[in-house]
């Protein structure tokens, strides 16, 4: 046999050392266990590392070969089951703290669900952005708010909730932390889905992998899926960091697109999927065809990866981030829904940048079917706008204003002068007159200076032929459900919300 010389055996051992290495690594963990409830095992759960995923055999049980070093083994919670409930949040996954172990058991026990998960509502919202002590009385009122809606509307009927980011304001001394607002949220009674945001990262990590260690202590995994009734939900983490403080664009790592189609690959084609972000997939630029003006902060920059891996559904897409209600019908199959944020602007008004005022989304599932409305915290749910006189718009001093807060293609606006029905109503970008009146009189008290009000497209127009006839607003959404209004002045009074 003929030796190396010392040289070229240093040689070989670095040409090979990648192969060595990638060969130790592929050996993998173990991680096995069951899915059961009552004590009898549950077929087919998706269970994952995040990575990878993989379903319970006949009797409950799983084997997963993990090649990485998980923080998380999770469950795809099942249909007609429900996991047991901690502090708010659904337990369906199981952190891996010991990184030793070549081989790990790891067991989810769940309860059988007795409610009819045909039929539930949805609560949707995002952003509360709690930034200072102050504002969590202000948060707490709305939470209020959403417990009294769903305790005279839907009781004995199941309700769950999404929130889609933007926990807190940030990492720092003056925020308070998530647990606190995670115990807020779970005083509703309502079991919340979490959704990390870009102000919900650890400011002073070096790279996206350790941006949401923070969020993972208090959330779990930030991004999964579970099943309600014939419903698939996904929540996916679009937040990327760019190591800098503050510094993140809106993107989908190509390992949670390869765990995704893992997981959407047991769902039949044709099912309804919801995937809950926080940075949404679209924006009123790309909509109107310019597509240059999006801002990398403020869309998914590969969102056509997903559009594609979403194709076969019935799909819906919920976010955040961006303090306004809008709505984005995408594809026949997809719908993208933009929460309005809870906070408004920053806790500084009752009012979103674009005059919604400060609510949430209310969903209401049956079989696999959607519909939708807008709550705003301390008004009826069936109203649905804020109508305007004549005068209350300096840029269109003759017209009739409306502000449609969760308008969508489909919706129609039509106004009535005296009694006549005069016609649709002519939407167009336009300034909602309330915010802009109480920034004018409160900015100085603002604690940020730079925040205002901002542009709606869900403005709509209309000069009448006598501006001091009476009018009647009637809008109607896309379900036919009939909302109708009286325009008013705009709001000169100073409110307080401070």
């Amino acid at each position: 046999m003929k030796t190396l010389k010392p040289g070229r055996l240093l040689l070989l051992i670095i040409l090979l050392m990648p192969t060595l290495l990638f060969s130790q690594h592929t050996a993998g963990r173990v991680f096995f266990g069951n899915v059961s409830a009552g004590g009898r095992g549950i077929p087919g759960v998706a269970v994952s590392d995040g990575l990878k995923v993989t379903h319970t055999d006949k009797r409950g049980g799983y084997r997963l070969v993990s090649l990485e070093a998980p923080d998380f083994i999770f469950i795809s919670l099942p249909s007609g089951y429900r996991a047991p409930v901690s502090e708010g949040i659904p337990h369906y996954f199981e952190r891996v703290n010991d990184q030793s172990a070549k081989k790990k058991r790891i067991d989810f026990e769940l309860e059988r669900n007795q409610e009819n998960q045909e039929r539930y509502q949805l609560i949707v919202c995002a952003d509360p952005q709690v930034g200072f002590d102050e504002d969590v009385p202000k948060l707490e009122s709305l939470l209020a708010d959403m417990k009294k809606h769903v305790r005279e509307e839907f009781s004995g009927m199941p309700v769950y909730g999404i929130m889609c980011g933007d926990i807190i304001e940030g990492m720092n001394q003056a925020s308070p932390t998530l647990q606190a607002i995670k115990q807020r949220f779970s005083e509703t009674e309502i079991p919340f889905f979490y959704v990390a945001g870009n102000h919900d990262m650890d400011l002073g990590a070096r790279s996206n992998l350790l941006a949401k260690q923070s969020y993972k202590k208090i959330f779990g995994p930030s991004y999964y899926s579970f099943n309600l009734g014939k419903v698939h939900y996904v929540v996916l983490d679009d937040v990327f960091s760019t190591g800098k403080s503050y510094g993140y664009i809106g993107y989908l790592e190509e390992r949670q697109l390869q765990w995704l189609e893992q997981d959407l690959a047991s769902i039949p084609q044709g099912s309804t999927v919801i995937v809950s972000v926080h940075i949404p997939s679209y924006s009123v630029s790309a909509r109107k065809g310019d597509f240059g003006a999006e801002d990398i902060k403020k869309v998914i920059q590969n969102r056509q990866a997903l559009y594609k891996i979403l194709m076969p559904y019935q799909a819906h897409i919920f976010s955040g981030h961006e303090h306004y209600q809008e709505n984005y019908v995408l594809k026949d199959n997809l719908f993208e829904h933009v929460h309005g944020a809870l906070c408004g602007i920053f806790w500084q008004a009752p009012y979103n940048s674009d005059g919604t005022p400060l609510g949430y989304t209310v969903y209401e599932v049956d079989g696999e079917k959607l519909s939708w409305y807008f709550k705003a915290a301390g008004k009826d749910k069936n109203i649905q706008c804020a109508a305007y006189l004549p005068g209350a718009d300096t840029q269109n001093p003759e017209a009739l204003v409306v502000n449609v807060w969760n308008y969508d293609s489909a919706w129609k606006v039509y106004w009535y002068e005296d009694g006549k029905k005069m016609g649709e109503m002519k939407q167009s970008k336009g300034w909602d007159p309330d915010i802009v009146q109480y920034v004018k009189k409160n900015q100085q008290n603002f604690r940020y200076k730079y925040i205002g009000a901002g542009p709606s497209e869900h403005m709509f127009y209309a000069v009448p032929l006598n501006k001091h006839a009476q009018f009647k607003i009637e809008v109607v959404d896309r379900f036919n459900n009939v909302y109708t209004t009286i325009p008013q002045n705009v709001n000169k009074k100073q409110i307080s919300f401070r």
